[in-house]
């Protein structure tokens, strides 16, 4: 038996990385399907892992930040969280960036899930975690460019519906809170 045949199918016959910034690589995959298949290209790009984090206040507020992002020029509403930094354990990661852009501490991030936000296009993981209590830094000075807003459960719940909040990944953490019986809606 050939080493070709021996190899699962399908699968990368070669593979290209062209390094675009810190943050992006774009990476070309010739793939494969069969022994007689020509193959195709395949487009990813491949970033660091993110991580993000839903958190709730004591009083039932939940932090909201609301940037502009270049890619959909216009801004967005998202949970605070960021790109995880060398080996930062992405625990770590949530509490940094709730502390950063919304000015909240933690006692503990619980796991609420891990995912691949686009696995036809992205090749990084989302690590997202779930807060209770979170509680004011004094002193907090905001990040130039991210607003923070602090929305009650029902009306968190009534911009995912409305269409306001619209971030793939963050309606994700939203149904997984859910689902798990985190984040009860109180009306």
């Amino acid at each position: 038996m050939t080493e070709e045949v021996s190899k699962p199918f399908p699968r990368i016959l070669s593979s290209r990385k062209t390094v675009l910034s810190e943050w992006v690589t774009l990476v070309e995959n010739h793939v494969i399907a069969s022994v007689d298949d020509a193959g195709a290209t395949y487009h990813s790009i491949a970033t660091p892992d993110y991580v993000s984090v839903l958190a709730v206040t004591s009083d039932g507020r939940v932090p909201l930040v609301r940037q502009f992002r270049p890619a959909l020029n216009r801004a967005t509403l998202e949970f605070p969280g960021g790109m995880r930094d060398g080996g930062e354990e992405p625990a770590a990661c949530a509490v940094r960036e709730l502390a950063e852009e919304v000015g909240l501490t933690i006692a503990t991030a619980l796991p609420l899930a891990q995912f691949h936000p686009d696995s036809g296009r992205l090749g990084n993981r989302m690590w997202t975690y779930f807060a209770r209590d979170a509680m004011p830094i004094p002193h907090w000075k905001p990040e130039p460019g991210i607003e923070r807003l602090m929305v009650g459960i029902d009306e968190l719940y009534a911009l995912a519906i409305d269409g306001s909040f619209d971030h793939g990944p963050h309606l994700a953490m939203l149904g997984m809170a859910a689902m798990k019986g985190l984040l009860l809606r109180r009306g």
